[in-house]
């Protein structure tokens, strides 16, 4: 398949001198990094910052802002993203063609995977891929939260709320709500009092 097509489309309209983003070319910068990205909408981070910030659309800051909005939404974080990115760039159409970008490549993989998955899940060749995969997501994932953490300001408070709650994370997952919701108190009582 000849992926330079998605790569060669520019629909940028002149109007008083100033760029409109097309949304014809929000749904296209969707669905080709849905397309290309294997991981899930983590995987797609990366990509997307980049895309994001080389058409000039918004800068690393505006982008990591909308990433935190789209974690505190229900819903899958690559859908949650397209939405307010497209809402940003091209108001409601733009959600519309973000969201539309983003739903139809998994909607079709999964599809074509589930058709094919009994059929080749045994060989070696399938497992070795779904292994390298795995270790390419897990390092995808661990830069987009080193450049969460690295582009906010933390005080002492703060690092120690989210180091405990880590930490009990991992021995207590099964008070998930209770600890995100503890942590989420603390942060803010804490900014509360350091700035009065």
């Amino acid at each position: 398949m000849d992926f330079q097509f998605f790569y060669s489309i520019r629909y940028n309209v002149c109007v008083n001198g100033e760029k409109e983003n097309s949304t014809l070319l929000i749904f296209f910068t969707f669905f080709r990094v849905s397309l290309l990205t294997i991981g899930g909408g983590y995987a797609m981070v990366p990509v997307l910052a980049k895309n994001l910030e080389k058409k000039g659309w918004m800068d690393k800051k505006e982008f990591y802002t909308l990433l935190a909005r789209s974690q505190s939404i229900p819903g899958s974080i690559a859908f949650n993203l397209s939405i307010l990115i497209g809402k940003k760039v091209a108001g409601w159409k733009g959600s519309f063609a973000g969201a539309m970008g983003v739903m139809i490549p998994p909607f079709f993989a999964i599809v074509l995977v589930g058709s094919l998955l009994d059929r080749f899940s045994q060989s070696a060749v399938v497992i070795g891929f779904l292994k390298g995969a795995y270790g390419a997501i897990m390092g995808l994932i661990g830069g987009v939260l080193y450049k969460m953490i690295a582009s906010r300001k933390w005080n002492v408070f703060e690092m120690c709320v989210m180091l405990t709650a880590a930490f009990l994370l991992v021995i207590a997952s099964e008070y998930v709500l209770e600890i995100f919701f503890l942590s989420v108190v603390l942060v803010w009582v804490g900014d509360r009092k350091w700035r009065s």
